[in-house]
């Protein structure tokens, strides 16, 4: 007998268990969903690297070991960026889970911008000067074109991003900014990975943590059954209710992002659909929200054949999807290499667990951050397709930003 695992998140009223101290050791790791919160610490083993499209199969290998070696319950657990060949996965030494504890639902109200939330530390502050990579206006030049090579024919969608580096007096403290994601989008898988590069050759020495607040769904196996919540096409929320209300009526209408939309569901059915007996594809798209944002998202369920591959190699077969890199891919990919001035690193990667037993939950690294010290650095993407404005795409990458900044009690939008 199988369960449909869930693609919802924590409930807003849950606090997330987060230890002082998280992303300080290695193998440090945070996972919360509204059924369970994952965390790990210490590294029993590392998962060697392997060649692109591979790292299920060598995890898979390394799980097997484990249990041959007379682990009863071992775990893989960690990042995959998005260029392939990146990826810290380990087995760790210390494995805690925890039903997550379900209160009254509720939907965490729209957040005006530039407001610091009022808990934030005072190590924060209430403004940061930062580097935004590139500037807006080499962004907006950069979404223009990306446009041309649309009306070219060279691809057909470019998801381009942009980066903000920020120092803060002081280290930051990893476990607050966790308890405000949680409580900010309430619908999210809140995440705490570290990725610090064990050669010391990635981004300088010192302990890196990845952190966020997913609203993305990549892929989710429990048993024989599988689930995918790609997102795509986004409109920003507003403090006003009837503006609010209005804004996501007129996304689910959207020409524009319907048809981007469809383009990423129609390539994730297509690549799920060799490991399925069946398939279930909604025909139109349901509207999701969080607290800064509305999404056009699709829940499709599929049926496994047998044997069916693991979370992570069904998560590795769908990665990079429409919604983080483009259509085609290859050519999508060859844009951003041309058109970003910055490496994305795990951003708008993978992020996740996976048993022995093939089950797992990865989602999407999006609204996130990587924290080393007192630096962290945020990131943000826009899709662009045919019809797309500079100036709306610009504002797009603004308003995601906002999830981490208002976390990290940031009033400035770069």
């Amino acid at each position: 007998m199988t369960s449909t695992p869930t693609s919802a998140g924590p409930d807003p009223d849950v606090s997330v268990d987060v230890p002082p101290g998280l992303g300080s050791g290695p193998g440090a790791f945070l996972f919360s969903t509204r059924e369970l919160t994952l965390r790990t610490t210490g590294v029993r083993t590392r998962v060697p690297a392997a060649s692109p499209g591979s790292v299920g199969a060598m995890a898979a290998a390394t799980l097997a070991a484990e249990r041959a070696a007379g682990h009863p319950d071992p775990l893989v657990v960690g990042a995959i960026g998005f260029a392939p060949g990146t990826a810290r996965l380990v087995v760790p030494a210390h494995v805690h889970r925890a039903p997550t504890v379900a209160r009254e639902e509720g939907d965490a109200p729209p957040v005006p911008p530039l407001v610091a939330p009022p808990s934030a530390p005072a190590s924060v502050g209430t403004r940061w000067d930062f580097r935004a990579e590139p500037p807006p206006p080499r962004y907006a030049a950069a979404v223009a074109r990306a446009l041309e090579m649309i009306a070219d024919g060279d691809v057909e969608k470019v998801v381009l991003a942009r980066a903000a580096t920020m120092t803060a007096p002081e280290p930051l403290d990893v476990a607050a900014v966790l308890e405000r994601l949680a409580v900010r989008n309430p619908s999210g898988y809140v995440f705490a990975a570290d990725v610090t590069d064990p050669h010391g050759t990635t981004r300088g020495p010192g302990p890196r943590t990845l952190v966020g607040n997913s609203p993305e769904l990549l892929a989710a196996r429990r048993g024989d059954v599988v689930v995918s919540h790609p997102l795509a096409g986004t409109a920003p929320r507003s403090p006003d209710p009837e503006e609010d209300a209005r804004r996501g009526e007129e996304l689910a209408r959207s020409t524009k992002d319907l048809r981007e939309h469809a383009l990423v569901v129609d390539r994730v059915a297509e690549r799920l659909a060799p490991y399925c007996a069946s398939l279930d594809v909604p025909s139109s798209p349901s509207v999701t929200r969080t607290a800064s944002l509305w999404h056009l998202g699709t829940r499709i369920e599929g049926r496994l054949r047998d044997p069916a591959p693991t979370s992570l190699q069904l998560a590795e077969a769908l990665h990079p999807t429409p919604a983080v890199c483009g259509e085609p891919t290859d050519a999508a990919r060859a844009a951003i290499e041309e058109l970003e001035e910055f490496p994305r690193g795990f951003y708008t990667g993978l992020v996740g667990w996976c048993d022995a037993a093939g089950d797992g939950e990865w989602a999407v690294t999006i609204r996130c951050a990587e924290v080393a010290g007192r630096a962290v650095r945020v990131y943000a993407g826009a899709g662009v397709v045919e019809g797309s404005r500079p100036e709306a795409e610009l504002a797009e990458t603004a308003a995601k930003f906002r999830t981490l900044l208002a976390a990290l009690g940031l009033e400035a939008t770069p």
